[in-house]
């Protein structure tokens, strides 16, 4: 089992955004990502939350975002409840017969989210 964890300021996510706007968002989120997020109640929440989770899920993968693992290798979605969940994009981004689980947190400062791999 393994774990990964960040934390975003959400003064930083939406400076940036404000910056780069859509360019800055196609860097790390994929277009189905994207509408999501600019779709919820709390946007720059959503963007920094989902900054995070793939953050955290690359610390617990222990590969950084390198090699066959890029921003867009897998996106970050909810299901019907609202919980997060990963979801590949890319064949072989994770080792075979893992589970990936999330969780997204975000308060008037800052997003944090953890990311738990079992498996091999």
């Amino acid at each position: 089992m393994e774990v990964g964890v960040d934390i975003v300021d959400l003064d930083r996510i939406e400076r940036v955004y404000s910056h780069y706007g859509m360019k800055f968002l196609q860097r790390f989120l994929s277009e189905e990502e994207i509408d999501l997020c600019l779709h919820k109640p709390q946007v720059i929440a959503s963007i920094a939350g989902r900054f995070a989770a793939k953050e955290a899920v690359v610390k617990a993968l222990g590969t950084g975002f390198s090699g066959h693992v890029h921003w867009k290798s897998f996106e970050i979605f909810n299901d019907e409840r609202g919980r997060p969940f990963v979801r590949a994009a890319d064949e072989g981004c994770f080792p075979d017969s893992s589970s990936i689980k999330i969780s997204i947190a975000h308060d008037r400062h800052s997003a944090i989210a953890t990311a738990l791999i079992e498996g091999s």
